[in-house]
């Protein structure tokens, strides 16, 4: 099986992560030949490093990987299975090769736990073009598209917190100082904090500072 990856890096690592890991999942799992069109390489590299931000091609880990442009090379057509993650669209010249083809369409959405996510996963989109759009909802129940999860993950994510020296290195590589470590041995409890500029971030530094057990907080 031959597949094109698409994805356009909005506003965090979590676009382009997610679609690395259903790359290599698909590439080194089930043997199939991945091309991953990404139109932030910089962003990329954040989180893969030996990607190179400034190529316009390059083979990586087993997965071509292409910068996205509005004008892609002509060569690189349609193959067996597009996935557009998070409705990001395929460029038109890409879409062209696509009516020619009609390769399987799929829409990989964010992963959701709401209820209504089941009566829409794979669920198909007619366009009048002649394209079927399927859409892929991630979930946790058996009528949703379920969880990546590579083999061995659970194993090593437990050791990891059995392990304090392997997390004290691990935030040091982060910034996290000897002062802060040391609330940590003292009982401290280790959040991490992501949010948007707007979330009522003071509320939760009141209610944290209320608790009597300390906390770090890494926003």
């Amino acid at each position: 099986m031959q597949a094109d990856i698409f994805c356009r890096v909005v506003d965090n690592y979590g676009d382009i992560g997610v679609c690395w890991r259903l790359a290599r999942r698909l590439a080194h799992g089930h043997g199939w030949e991945v091309r991953l069109w990404v139109d932030d390489l910089a962003s990329f590299a954040r989180i893969q490093p030996g990607i190179d931000a400034g190529l316009a091609r390059q083979a990586f880990n087993g997965v071509d990987i292409v910068r996205w442009s509005d004008t892609p090379d002509p060569a690189l057509g349609a193959r067996d299975v597009v996935i557009e993650a998070f409705a990001c669209d395929p460029p038109e010249p890409f879409l062209d090769s696509m009516r020619q083809r009609h390769p399987a369409w799929i829409n990989l959405e964010y992963l959701s736990a709401e209820a209504w996510v089941e009566s829409c996963h794979g669920l198909p989109s007619q366009r009048p073009d002649g394209l079927v759009k399927h859409f892929y909802f991630p979930g946790f129940t058996q009528a949703t598209g379920g969880l990546l999860r590579e083999p061995g993950l659970s194993a090593e994510r437990d050791a990891f917190q059995a392990d304090t020296a392997a997390q004290d290195t691990f935030l040091r590589g982060l910034g996290v100082t000897e002062a802060h470590l040391s609330l940590r041995h003292n009982g401290a409890r280790t959040m991490s904090l992501f949010c948007y500029p707007d979330a009522p971030v003071d509320g939760l530094a009141r209610a944290l500072a209320a608790d009597p057990r300390p906390a770090l907080l890494l926003a």
